[in-house]
């Protein structure tokens, strides 16, 4: 008993210590494209694989992803599906999200251009959508059920022909859009502050999101998103109201996935399914920033920046 008291007592200790040591930090993001405000993280050697760690400030969830792992049905290589990096984190108004690829060999609005979906599970619920957007023939885990998902297709029509090299745009309730947000019922969301910035020059898409926009901050305690994401070659008619993903004859479209099966993508999507999923931990209390899971908390070390850095264990099926 005295052993589980003492135990109980040092994760409370350490968990208020890490709060007030994220009430020190958090560097503002200014969603355009650029990724340089989240810092560098070296992922050479760690992927895949999902970090938790503080950078440039900034508490931080970043998945490492292999490079070179894309699927090649349109082109050998096809760098501008090849997922590198996708982090997130968030403070008291929003959540952020910064997708890094191989590069961009394109301008914004040009057919073919990189289209990504991130399917949003809310703190492990059991009820949800299925399937990707876009039409991408490729579902999540069913433990991964989404509530929520976020897709930004540079594809987006209304600017082909303009030569865009970075965009900084809002939610469209249009599937060709730039940037939309649906719930499981394929319904759009909307609000005036959710953003979307994205840089070719950089291969870099960063995003925001409002907390009530993706159904409230963090709560209940103890909470987590569960996230999937796709990567591919998107399409747009937007005066007509649609887009999604190339089409890749009868099998999935997604040419990269967060994923831990080795090689080729086709591995995991073969069967249209995502089987992978990662966790993301936070605060339930504002600023909503990244958390590891509280079992974890005595692991955590000192970076050379003073901040936190921990390896989280990946989550699958």
């Amino acid at each position: 008993m005295r052993l589980l008291f003492a135990l109980s007592l040092t994760l409370l200790i350490l968990s208020v210590s890490v709060n007030a040591i994220y009430a020190q930090t958090h560097s503002t993001i200014t969603v355009d494209g650029d990724p340089s405000d989240w810092g560098v993280f070296d992922c050479a050697g760690k992927a895949p694989g999902l970090y938790f760690a503080t950078v440039n400030d900034i508490p931080q969830w970043i998945w490492c992803d292999p490079s070179g792992d894309e699927r090649t049905d349109f082109a050998s290589p096809d760098p501008r599906a090849d997922l590198i990096e996708f982090r997130v984190t968030g403070d008291e108004n929003y959540l952020y999200g910064l997708i890094v690829v191989n590069s961009m060999p394109f301008n914004i609005g040009d057919n073919g251009a990189t289209i990504v979906a991130i399917a949003i599970n809310r703190n492990g619920a059991t009820a949800g959508g299925e399937w990707f957007a876009g039409e991408s023939e490729t579902r999540v885990s069913p433990n991964a059920l989404w509530q929520f998902q976020v897709v930004i297709n540079l594809a987006d029509s209304r600017y082909r022909g303009q030569g865009k090299t970075q965009v900084t745009d809002t939610l469209q309730a249009n599937w060709g859009g730039i940037f939309y947000i649906v719930d499981s019922t394929w319904s759009f969301k909307t609000d005036a502050d959710s953003l979307v910035g994205a840089d070719v020059t950089k291969s870099a898409i960063e995003f925001r999101v409002k907390w009530d926009t993706i159904g409230g901050p963090p709560s209940d305690g103890s909470f987590f998103f569960r996230i999937s994401l796709i990567t591919g070659r998107g399409w747009s008619n937007y005066a007509g109201g649609g887009g999604g993903f190339w089409d890749i004859g009868g099998a999935s479209d997604a040419l990269d996935a967060i994923t831990d099966v080795p090689g080729n993508t086709w591995f995991e999507v073969e069967d249209g399914v995502v089987d992978y999923y990662i966790d993301l931990y936070f605060t339930t209390t504002p600023p909503y920033y990244p958390i590891p899971e509280s079992i974890l908390v005595p692991v955590l070390v000192a970076s050379a920046s003073g901040g936190l850095l921990a390896y989280i264990t990946r989550r699958k099926k």
